[in-house]
């Protein structure tokens, strides 16, 4: 019953998300969390590293860093199993979430 239960929950978050998708063309991690089956504390916990690393990327912007090559390894290796680091980044720069982060983080990933 209870796994009848997180079904039923992880197709109400796919729902929201899918009824964003449609009034936001651009909402392409909303669509990647609904392509690979996140749940909605996947995407929660998903939602809070970007964020994490985001604000330490700001810190360490601020003291001079210039290469940001640990916060990319720390954002592959707690990354969602379900997700590549490619989906993530395109995703997030189409929708504009997180984007200087994943710019920064895109930029990592060409050297």
């Amino acid at each position: 019953m209870k796994d009848l239960y997180k079904e039923v929950e992880t197709l109400r978050y796919h729902q929201e998300l899918l009824i964003n998708v449609i009034r936001n063309r651009e909402a392409e991690l909303d669509l990647l969390f609904v392509e690979k089956n996140l749940t909605r504390e996947e995407g929660r916990i998903l939602l809070k590293l970007c964020a994490t690393l985001s604000k330490k990327m700001e810190i360490e912007k601020a003291e001079g860093y210039l290469h940001f090559q640990p916060l990319l390894q720390q954002l592959r290796n707690q990354l969602n199993p379900k997700l590549s680091i490619y989906e993530l980044i395109r995703s997030c720069l189409k929708q504009g979430v997180f984007s200087e982060f994943m710019k920064e983080m895109e930029k990592e990933l060409k050297l």
